[in-house]
């Protein structure tokens, strides 16, 4: 991420497999201006706190979880799940917030693994999660199939050469495949 950012790139979203969900790449995602889309590690993780679900939302006091209501920059927004008409709670919405809408706020600032903008398992964090499994493939098609695993080269402009022409043969052989498919549809 320093280098990207020394070079004078922007960037909104940093996405990472379960393997980096550490505080510590969060709040450097942060640093950069970035939100960290990263999946929660569940092996050896403890309970979440009191009051929450691991994915960080907030449960009310009845144990249900709320609703996910938008987020305003570094706040996001949960609703009571009766006030919502998700759930017929005995309670009705007096016990999940002081207010008459039935809403919560959390700081991202205050844990910044579970909580981000877009809230975690929604479907916008879980698009832009996909866009990263989906370089992954990318990865493993070169690796896998074009042998980028078992190269014998020495020098790093020889590398350099061998994964660009990687690169090219499966761009290329996406895109015949891809007129393969659509003269199929066609004829």
């Amino acid at each position: 991420m320093k280098k990207i950012h020394e070079h004078g790139w922007r960037f909104k979203f940093v996405m990472m497999d379960a393997g980096y969900d550490q505080v510590k790449n969060y709040e450097a995602a942060r640093s950069y201006g970035a939100q960290a889309i990263i999946a929660m590690n569940k092996r050896g993780e403890k309970e979440p706190p009191a009051g929450m679900a691991s994915d960080g939302t907030p449960r009310c006091s009845m144990g249900y979880d709320m609703v996910y209501w938008g987020a305003d920059s570094d706040r996001l927004k949960f609703r009571c799940p009766h006030a919502v008409g998700k759930i017929d709670c005995p309670l009705g919405i007096a016990t999940c917030s002081d207010s008459n809408y039935g809403m919560v706020v959390k700081k991202i600032a205050e844990d910044v693994r579970r909580y981000s903008n877009p809230h975690r398992n929604t479907r916008g964090w879980k698009e832009l999660y996909n866009e990263r499994t989906s370089v992954e493939r990318c990865n493993s098609r070169i690796k896998e199939h074009l042998t980028m695993n078992d190269m014998h080269l020495r020098g790093i402009r020889k590398v350099t050469a061998y994964a660009y022409i990687n690169a090219i043969v499966l761009l290329a052989s996406a895109v015949a495949a891809n007129v393969a498919r659509s003269m199929t549809k066609s004829a």
